[in-house]
């Protein structure tokens, strides 16, 4: 029998629910020794029947595959967001100008239908390739290579090799088709073909839907031989293309590459010409000089690596999820990750609570560099932040729900959650206090981080309401359980509140400045409530219902607030009641808690259970949920979750006053060895 990795997830997912453990490690690895190629690098597929996109990206660009290996599906641009008038700026993705066409003489274009044969495709998570092949009837093999450079941000390539199955005359075109922007009076799409310092070059550059940007885009050809003469075809201001014409007898092989350059005009007030020098600036070194490049870059990343021997299969999964989170940001942009990266413009691309509490924790100890960016995001939207929080009666900076590159609410209205789920302003504080500890850089907490936490720590000083006890509460919000709305005392978001607060005190003694005293007096003094039964209370009037996920136990993790027996206690009580259609992140909180107590069997499982049921084929990315109909992924999110228990829970990092530190841990009896390495550093536990 034949064990495709449609199958597979289908087995996984029936024995998983049935919960007999010992048959599903057996039948995984049965399935996967006789099935096809895997490894903990290279992730193959070769079966379309239920086929969802890989993800390429670097950073700056990220591309969603087809399954012809020669077109895309979706193209993002990260901070490229718009909106129609009356609507929310959106992560968009509506300029493809990686689709070829190759068409057969008598035989027309080839489509990916019956007639395809012996198809593979493979995500490098090395070096962050996609390679495709297959055989096109009895005519031509295609292979291709597409990859989102890592060494010229603003471009991707896919580089094709073609070769006849029998003698065959071909052509080739590189379409680009482009929105209407007639409606936008002055602002009407520019297309056209040049020579840009004697390489051809077809450029688009166009209007975003609202009018208040542009996108530019640049195409070339690169070829390993002679170059064949180029026929540039425009139908009309908003479909071109670039072609040519080759012969090829039988067994013969042709190469050529096509690179793309994208960007837009919040990253450069030239964004046209950028898109021009973009696209050639590489072009006298050749593609395969570039692909060299671009997989040097990738080297260099994977310095920054999570090793764990005995396991193949979660090796690949933690693999697969530092991939997913090194595709989606670039040191120095400042730029932050969406829930989805740029494969998916899930929840418009927005920046959540998500990039600070799952994805950043395990950057900060794998790539600072990329946390940094994360952080300089939140600064640069720190003007309109502080507006909000002066419109809505606060003091210092209040953070929206859901952030746009400004720093506006981009939440639908249709929601509650942009005007009370305030915690996403104490998790930017807890994020801006763990990099100095991290880094124990004195000089950018003078100079960035402290102004951000005295802000946060206004804004929580203001935000809370005292009692006729001299008690203060954080009134009419919403937690992370966002099943619950217009709730009083989240103990999440006054544990959060109070930590920022005293984050903030601690940041001003070191650095010898004079903290406002209500902000300890409000730590001191806001509740956290506990129930009659002694474990804390999620809420003022909770009664048990159903939540979405874990709210009371991030008391424990991440904000070390809760210690000792409570953590018991709160485990215990909040474990059975998250919803089992929780997002991917719910349970790695409570993995690693239970790591961190010693439980490790118990933590092992909730580790698998906070991803593995929501496995896409073929390629095993995540989607938030295990729901079928769950299909916004790749979910950076929860892959930052399962890493979190990962480091903090089974590598035992910890985030101290003195830096990072590695307390003894228990490694799963499932894993010989486990090494996190980071910054030329090796942290390793051993069986």
């Amino acid at each position: 029998m034949k064990y495709t990795p449609s199958k597979i997830l289908t087995l996984f997912t029936i024995i998983r629910k049935m919960k007999k453990k010992l048959l599903l490690v057996l039948l995984i690895t049965y399935c996967y020794s006789n099935s096809y190629s895997q490894n903990s690098w290279v992730v193959t597929a070769t079966d379309t029947t239920d086929y969802h996109s890989c993800f390429v990206g670097n950073g700056i660009i990220g591309i969603c595959s087809n399954r012809a290996g020669i077109k895309t599906d979706e193209v993002y641009v990260n901070g490229l967001y718009d909106c129609v008038p009356g609507g929310y700026p959106s992560l968009i993705s509506f300029y493809k100008p990686l689709n070829i066409d190759i068409n057969i003489k008598g035989l027309g274009n080839v489509q990916f239908d019956k007639s395809v044969a012996n198809w593979k495709q493979s995500i490098n998570l090395k070096t962050a390739i996609l390679h495709t092949s297959y055989q096109y009837g009895k005519k031509i093999a295609i292979s291709s290579r597409l990859m989102a450079l890592r060494n010229n941000p603003m471009c991707a390539m896919n580089s094709l090799e073609l070769e006849a199955l029998e003698d065959v005359e071909l052509t080739i075109e590189n379409n680009v088709f482009i929105p209407d922007r007639a409606h936008l009076k002055g602002n009407n799409n520019q297309t056209g073909y040049k020579k840009y310092q004697g390489i051809p070059v077809m450029y688009s550059f166009m209007p975003t839907l609202s009018g208040q940007g542009y996108i530019a885009g640049a195409n070339t050809y690169y070829f390993s031989g002679k170059m064949p003469e180029l026929q540039y075809l425009k139908e009309n201001p908003n479909n071109q293309k670039i072609a040519f014409n080759i012969t090829l007898k039988k067994g013969k092989k042709y190469t050529f590459t096509i690179v793309s350059s994208i960007t837009h005009s919040n990253f450069t007030t030239d964004p046209l010409n950028d898109a021009l020098r973009s696209c050639g600036r590489d072009y006298p070194r050749g593609f395969e000089t570039i692909i060299e490049q671009h997989e040097q870059k990738w080297a260099e990343l994977w310095e920054n690596d999570i090793e764990i021997e005995g396991d193949e299969i979660a090796q690949r999964d933690v693999r697969i999820g530092l991939y997913t989170l090194y595709s989606s940001i670039k040191e120095g942009s400042n730029l932050s990750i969406p829930p989805c990266g740029l494969s998916k413009n899930g929840w418009g691309g927005h920046i959540f609570w998500d990039a600070e509490l799952w994805m950043y924790p395990a950057l900060l100890i794998m790539k600072p560099g990329f946390a940094k960016s994360m952080l300089e995001f939140r600064s640069n939207t720190i003007n309109q932040c502080k507006k909000r929080a002066v419109l809505s009666g606060y003091n210092g900076v209040m953070f929206p729900w859901e952030s746009d590159m400004i720093g506006n609410e981009c939440t639908p209205t249709s929601y509650k959650l942009d005007m009370n789920e305030h915690h996403v302003t104490a998790d930017v504080g807890i994020a801006f206090w763990n990099y100095y500890l991290v880094t124990q850089d004195k000089k950018w907490l003078q100079q960035k981080g402290y102004p951000m936490m005295k802000e946060i720590a206004d804004f929580w000083a203001s935000r809370a309401t005292i009692d006729k006890d001299g008690k203060y509460h954080i009134l009419n919000v919403i937690g992370p359980d966002e099943f619950h709305e217009n709730i009083d005392d989240n103990a999440f978001t006054n544990g959060a509140a109070i930590t920022c607060l005293l984050n903030a005190t601690k940041a001003a003694t070191i650095l010898n400045e004079l903290p406002d005293k209500k902000w300890q007096e409000v730590a001191d003094k806001l509740v956290i409530l506990k129930s009659d039964e002694g474990h804390t209370l999620q809420y003022k009037g909770y009664k048990g219902e159903t939540i979405k996920q874990a709210d009371v136990n991030l008391l424990s993790y991440p904000l070390n607030l809760v210690t000792g027996d409570q953590i018991t206690k709160d485990l215990n009580y909040y474990e059975g009641k998250i919803s089992k259609n929780c997002p991917a992140m719910a349970h790695c909180v409570l993995a690693t808690i239970y790591s961190r107590l010693g439980n490790t069997d118990k933590a092992y499982d909730l580790f698998q259970k906070s991803y593995t049921n929501n496995y896409k084929s073929p390629f095993f990315f995540i989607s938030e949920t295990s729901s079928a109909t769950s299909t916004n992924m790749t979910f950076c999110t929860g892959y930052g979750g399962m890493l979190q228990t990962v480091l903090y829970g089974f590598a035992g990092l910890r985030i101290t006053e003195n830096g990072l530190t590695q307390e003894k841990s228990t490694l799963p009896k499932q894993w010989k060895s486990l090494t996190i390495k980071t910054g030329g550093k090796q942290y390793k536990v051993s069986q």
